[in-house]
């Protein structure tokens, strides 16, 4: 039996010619923005330090710890709605620039770089949104000589 299981597994597998002949569609450049991977800059309302939580875990009620102090984070149901809301209008828009590129065959270069652009500016959009909206609970008051200075 053993012998059995070591021919199998020196056996080549051989391909199909219509697998071979097959070619692969047009690509698209990979430049484009990934919402699986994408994540939500926060600013801790404790400490004001920054930082960045997966996407696909932001919702209201949720709470993130930041990573500086370790308060908690718990942002609300506007927050949620203004995150997703600038989310779901930029994958839109870089889908419609996508199909409109596959439709005209563009230069792969320029739309690139036209990708890179919309992603930073978006980010910093979302640095605004960060900054602007503040989560729920109470804010902790510095104490002792930090106090002095803000």
């Amino acid at each position: 039996m053993p012998e059995q299981i070591a021919d199998a597994e020196t056996t080549p597998v051989e391909q199909t010619p219509a697998a071979a002949a097959t070619p692969a569609p047009t690509q698209v450049p990979n430049s484009h923005f990934d919402p699986i991977n994408a994540e939500a800059p926060l600013i801790c309302k404790d400490c004001a330090g920054e930082f960045a939580v997966p996407y696909r875990h932001f919702q209201a009620g949720v709470v993130f710890h930041c990573p500086h102090c370790h308060g908690s984070y718990v942002p609300s149901v506007s927050m949620y709605l203004a995150m997703t809301e600038a989310f779901e209008k930029f994958i839109a828009q870089r889908a419609e620039a996508e199909r409109v590129f596959t439709g005209t065959g563009g230069d792969h270069e320029a739309f690139a770089r036209e990708q890179a652009a919309a992603v930073e500016k978006f980010y910093a959009q979302l640095k605004e949104l960060a900054r602007t909206m503040r989560p729920a609970g109470k804010v902790v008051r510095r104490k002792g000589l930090g106090a002095m200075f803000t």
